[in-house]
């Protein structure tokens, strides 16, 4: 069976809830919403005591989760055995013969659930976990919904809290609030609350936390329009909310590398987005339209420089004994005086 997106998770989960499921992705949001969904399907409440197994992957045996699996429900015509964050990644040749004979000998009136909530799991190791699921079960995999898809949630779960964005904001919410679902529904929930009813930019100024990303964004406007004491005072922010200075400059490394890819495209005539056909910007794209407008300020030699001041810093950084946030002040000062050339 083919790897599994939200809709063909779905279509599964209406003809039956049972059988083997690998729930993992960067939106993990969706892989907790359809663990509950798949616990509320199969087990009956006033029997989950018996028949709803719950394991830390980092502790459990899959000794321990196959006397689980096999166990015959009590009371009840299924039970769910949920095992989270177990380090497939690791798993050596030994545990993936007990992973297959675990997904081969599942009963039938079993929902065996492998999800990851708080890692990512990646390498050949969990790819052969995957092959796994794939042969004897299901997998699914939630990546990150695009811009426009976001864009429309935003504003139906507006619609439905009583409110609607003003022209634009909806936009506006997603650009600077992020991509990650949960975070997403928390800030709408709180914008929701504020607002009179119709929610504009000021008001999403006024009460959502935007994600490192716009906050970053917001610090090169600054340096590349003069200003750099807002940037410096953005920066100082940053360090007062414990954000880690290896993630502030991953950041505006990301950033850098959007204009840089922009520029170049738009030099050689192509669109502003047409480098996400040549590097890895699936559904993302819309980091290269934003970063447009900004790039036409500045050539490509100077975003090249940018750059190289970067990886200076980030050479900084992870020497021993630096000073990180004077590091990145001085990248800041560097970096401004690239642009004003």
């Amino acid at each position: 069976m083919p790897t599994l997106d939200e809709r063909g998770l779905r279509e599964r989960l209406r003809t039956s809830s049972t059988g083997c499921f690998l729930l993992f992705g960067e939106e993990t949001y969706l892989t907790k919403t359809y663990v509950n969904k798949i616990i509320d399907t199969v087990v009956e409440p006033a029997f989950a005591d018996f028949n709803l197994h719950r394991f830390d992957g980092k502790s459990a045996s899959l000794s321990d989760i196959y006397d689980a699996a096999i166990a015959v429900p009590m009371m009840a015509e299924h039970t769910c055995v949920l095992v989270l964050d177990y380090p497939l990644e690791e798993a050596d040749d030994e545990e993936l013969r007990a992973l297959e004979r675990l997904l081969k000998e599942t009963p039938e009136d079993c929902a065996l659930v492998f999800a990851y909530q708080t890692v990512q799991p990646k390498g050949a190791k969990f790819n052969a976990a995957v092959r796994l699921f794939d042969w004897l079960g299901c997998v699914v995999k939630f990546a990150r919904r695009e811009q426009a898809e976001l864009v429309r949630l935003a504003e139906n779960g507006a619609k439905k809290r009583g409110c609607a964005f003003d022209r634009g904001a909806a936009l506006y919410f997603v650009t600077n609030v992020g991509t990650d679902l949960n975070l997403l529904l928390n800030e709408l929930e709180k914008v929701c609350a504020y607002s009179d009813g119709t929610i504009s930019r000021a008001e999403i100024d006024a009460v959502c936390v935007k994600s490192l990303e716009a906050r970053v964004f917001d610090m090169i406007r600054d340096l590349n329009a003069g200003r750099l004491e807002g940037a410096l005072r953005k920066l100082s922010q940053l360090f007062a909310q414990r954000e880690d200075p290896l993630m502030i400059l991953g950041a505006l490394a990301a950033s850098y590398t959007d204009l840089y890819r922009v520029k170049a495209a738009v030099t050689c005539g192509e669109r502003p987005d047409a480098a996400a056909d040549n590097y890895n910007y699936a559904k993302k794209e819309f980091r290269l339209r934003n970063a447009a407008p900004h790039a036409s300020a500045l050539s490509l030699p100077v975003l090249y420089e940018c750059l190289e001041l970067l990886a200076q810093a980030d050479a900084e950084l992870k020497g021993f004994g630096g000073n990180d946030r004077l590091v990145l002040e001085q990248t800041l000062v560097q970096l401004a005086r690239a642009a004003g050339r």
